[in-house]
């Protein structure tokens, strides 16, 4: 079944979370996302693979109880990003996107990131091992950031 939202003008329209799952369910190996890096590499993922992934991060927020919770991201561009949010949706959790800090100009990314988490407070931080490594490693130097519980999603 579809979920739908009612608009304004009575027309029933799908949710982006049910139209990805439609899709992995009805062109499971057709192309939903290409990420085209600096270098000129491009990653693809299928619907059904997307569906997986954003499944499987929507459980693991599910089993925290984040629904309804502001949950920071923080990935490099690329298609981790991309699964993680649709993970939030899947879970109900607020996806709050932000820049990871950038280990080589902490002075500028550092007080950026924890404005933003001053702003959302975060439940969860949602990135990938490497990210994570660096936000234990700042926990210190960032109140803000050190009460949220860091989850890794490329383990």
């Amino acid at each position: 079944m579809i979920e739908s939202i009612q608009c304004r003008n009575n027309i029933v329209q799908p949710t982006i979370v049910s139209l990805l799952a439609m899709r992995a369910e009805q062109q499971p190996s057709q192309v939903a996302y290409t990420f085209v890096s600096d270098c000129g590499g491009a990653r693809q993922v299928s619907y059904s693979e997307l569906d997986r992934r954003a499944s499987a991060i929507a459980c693991m927020l599910a089993e925290l109880g984040l629904r309804g919770q502001p949950t920071m991201l923080l990935y490099p561009p690329g298609l981790d990003y991309i699964a993680a949010f649709f993970g939030c949706l899947y879970a109900g959790a607020i996806a709050v996107p932000a820049c990871p800090p950038d280990p080589t100009r902490l002075a500028p990314s550092l007080p950026r990131l924890a404005a933003v988490a001053r702003d959302a407070t975060p439940a969860a931080v949602l990135t990938t091992a490497a990210i994570g490594t660096t936000l234990k490693s700042l926990s210190g130097s960032s109140p803000e950031l050190s009460r949220a519980r860091i989850v890794t999603t490329d383990q």
